[in-house]
């Protein structure tokens, strides 16, 4: 089974297209994973700045939370929810369904769609070995490879070394998957890149210290996500997109094929 790294989603050109984990680990695949953890039963995904699309989702969607941020990172002023996890982590969002709006994360997941990749599951930090555990799975039945994409920073145009970081320790769980299942893990260049630059740092922490990513959350006042960012296999949730053709809206439920 082939690894690759794509360092953003535009490189994401493979076909037939891998298994794709999207990582937005500070914060759009984080904040996912959380608000799925605590009860959202199905999140929309809108890219950030579109405020039409927003519109039209939120008086079609009765009672949905909008969790969206401004272009600086800090809650939209017609959002209820902040997308900062750590933040969300408290609430209560049993049966109520997010329109999510941020810069990149949610760009990403838009441009995989373009680019014609069929199964995109989301990736952090905090549910490394459950997300992985279910690519592997999943490549194996469709004998497809497993491609780790990062959002990156700037709308998805300059690479990010948080998501870099994140990629490596999820190839590390997807490595052991493939082996525990008696099949070859070969990883192609671009993983190795990966994997071999995230061993510059002791851990998660120090590597997200030190990006830009954890820069501008704490420039916002949100300096605990870093540290909740960072938290590795805390969570069980699989966050799984789905792409339908008849309607542009990008929709994320737990993944239940497993």
């Amino acid at each position: 089974m082939n690894f690759e790294v794509c360092f953003l989603p535009r490189e994401a050109t493979r076909q037939p297209s891998p298994i794709a984990v999207l990582i937005d680990v500070i914060r759009a695949s984080t904040t996912i994973v959380t608000l799925l953890d605590r009860g959202a039963p199905e999140i929309v995904l809108v890219p950030g700045g579109d405020g039409a699309r927003l519109a039209e989702l939120r008086s079609r969607i009765v009672g949905a939370f909008v969790c969206a941020e401004e272009p600086s990172g800090i809650k939209a002023a017609t959002a209820e929810l902040s997308p900062s996890p750590a933040a969300l982590s408290g609430l209560d969002l049993e049966g109520r369904r997010v329109i999510l709006a941020t810069t990149n994360g949610t760009l990403a997941a838009a441009l995989l769609r373009e680019a014609g990749v069929e199964h995109v599951l989301i990736g952090c930090m905090r549910n490394a070995a459950a997300v992985m555990r279910s690519a592997v799975t999943l490549a194996g039945r469709l004998d497809r490879g497993v491609s780790l994409v990062c959002a990156g920073r700037e709308q998805c145009r300059i690479s990010a070394l948080d998501d870099a970081y994140c990629a490596a320790a999820l190839l590390r769980h997807g490595e052991a998957f493939a082996q525990a299942a008696g099949t070859t893990a070969t990883l192609l260049e671009s993983a190795k890149i990966a994997r071999h630059a995230a061993m510059a740092f002791a851990g998660a922490g120090e590597a997200f210290d030190q990006s830009m990513s954890a820069a501008v959350v704490r420039r916002i006042g949100s300096p605990e996500d870093v540290d909740y960012c960072a938290q590795e296999d805390v969570s069980r949730v699989v966050p799984s997109v789905a792409f339908d053709t008849r309607d542009p809206a990008i929709v994320i439920r737990r993944d239940t094929r497993l």
